[in-house]
């Protein structure tokens, strides 16, 4: 089995000609089909708020993104866990280079795909691009002991909490970690710090091989269907996350057509309404002025291209005399004009 790269990857590897420990660890595939599962949760909560569905940011939520990042981590440990049973047997440069060449592959689909489909946050060194480089950076470890890796790890994780540079700023260094702002993207998992999680996985490995726990492990079987199924998507992970995703937006993108037609126009009203009265206006003065605002866009035609964020200059002009008046009704003891960004 050739595990080297990826925990999102399980297709089967002709054995090594010296084979003195079990190529195929089905516990590591539960762990990965477990992993998807979870991905996949988050990936249909993700859909659900996109398209307006359920009004609710799980970026804004500490639960949902501890959640995101446990599942990424876990992802992480399993590739430095992989690639270091994968080659302890000996390094096999063509199973490792088609591996590599199918995640680089993939990663550059995503890319691509969320690009011309999402251009707002297009996924530019995401989940895929990191186990890529992963995979390469990762051999460079293989041949140190456990403390030395872990100590690496520790190094490599605490880095970006403790230094940023503008330097990295710059598009072409995104893919660093290391910016004073993350630049936005739907799914940023840059090499710091999440390349020390990696290395922690190595270190685990490496400790777990010396001391034969590998062996001990590859006796178990999962015993009931849920466990096989599970080590059924580890084993074909990469497959399963590449199609998993497009499955889900599919069917919530139909659900959103049913059950919430008009759910981003509905969402934009509340934010209205919220940042309104995060400025101390009052909840019901609030959520008269957004209702006169996008009642009055409507009746103008301008509330596809308001919502779309493409407004034309005159158009601008026009939004901007409906806030004023509306303004004005909603609040006549205040004769400023509230801020356009109430509505952004």
């Amino acid at each position: 089995m050739n595990e080297a790269t990826a925990a999102l990857a399980g297709d089967r590897a002709a054995p090594s000609a010296t084979v003195a420990r079990p190529s195929r660890i089905a516990a590591l595939d539960v762990a990965r089909g477990v992993a998807l599962v979870c991905m996949a949760i988050f990936h249909g909560a993700w859909d659900v708020a996109f398209l307006h569905i359920v009004r609710f940011d799980p970026g804004a939520s500490i639960g949902w993104v501890i959640f995101a990042r446990a599942i990424a981590g876990s992802f992480l440990m399993l590739v430095g866990i992989s690639l270091v049973l994968s080659t302890r047997n000996g390094f096999r440069p063509r199973p490792y280079l088609i591996r590599l060449a199918m995640i680089v592959a993939a990663a550059a689909l995503v890319s691509v795909a969320t690009y011309f489909v999402m251009p707002e946050g297009w996924i530019f060194f995401g989940i895929l691009h990191q186990i890529a480089l992963a995979s390469v950076l990762g051999l460079a470890f293989l041949r140190l002991p456990p403390r030395l890796v872990f100590l690496a790890a520790i190094a490599i994780f605490a880095l970006p909490f403790l230094y940023r540079g503008e330097v990295f700023a710059q598009p072409a260094l995104w893919w660093v970690g290391l910016a004073p702002k993350p630049p936005g993207s739907f799914d940023y998992v840059p090499l710091f710090p999440w390349f020390g999680v990696v290395l922690a996985g190595m270190a685990l490995a490496k400790l777990a091989v010396s001391q034969g726990w590998d062996r001990r492990l590859a006796t178990w079987q999962p015993r009931f269907a849920p466990g096989r199924w599970l080590a059924f998507g580890g084993r074909h992970s990469l497959a399963v996350y590449l199609i998993h995703q497009p499955v889900l937006y599919a069917f919530f993108f139909a659900l959103a057509v049913i059950v919430a037609p008009n759910g981003a126009e509905r969402d934009a009203r509340a934010d209205c309404a919220d940042r309104c009265v995060a400025v101390g206006k009052s909840a019901a003065d609030c959520q008269s002025y957004c209702g006169c605002v996008f009642d009055d866009l409507n009746g103008k035609g301008l509330m596809a291209a308001f919502m779309a964020r493409t407004l034309a200059e005159d158009q601008t002009l026009r939004l901007q005399e409906t806030i004023a008046v509306c303004s004005a009704k909603t609040f006549p003891p205040v004769p400023e004009t509230p801020e356009s960004g109430t509505l952004q």
